[in-house]
């Protein structure tokens, strides 16, 4: 395993999502980890890219970091706008869900502002809890 973790950068381009969500299951199959658990990675992976190409309007760099009891997501981009809270538009299928979804499957979260914009980072333990 690399101690270092893996730095991709994602632009805004068609199959960018796919490809981060691809990036990510391959590194962390690569690190043994248990599909169940890949999958909540992947999940995280692809609403972090998807804000920031969404809502901060720039491309992507997409940080997978190995942490002794799970990993850690990153995502930066080039917008110093904080992150909005919205309400999910289950019925409009508007989104919304990003922020809620961080909420509930990571173990932790936060953001970091740069000079440069954000990252936005989201723990994830290698095997479930009982929270």
């Amino acid at each position: 395993m690399d101690a270092q973790g893996h730095i991709w950068h994602i632009p805004q381009e068609p199959g960018a999502f796919a490809r981060a969500r691809d990036l990510t299951a391959a590194a962390l199959g690569t690190w043994g980890w248990p599909s169940e658990r890949v999958e909540v990675a992947v999940l995280l992976v692809s609403e972090l890219v998807t804000n920031a190409h969404r809502h901060a309007g720039t491309d992507a760099w997409l940080h997978v970091e190995p942490l002794p009891d799970g990993v850690r997501i990153a995502v930066r981009d080039g917008s110093p706008e904080p992150l909005a809270q919205r309400t999910p538009g289950v019925a409009t299928a508007s989104g919304g869900f990003g922020l809620h979804l961080l909420d509930h499957l990571a173990s932790g979260w936060g953001v970091d502002s740069r000079a440069d914009g954000k990252r936005v980072w989201a723990d994830v333990l290698g095997s479930p809890t009982d929270t």
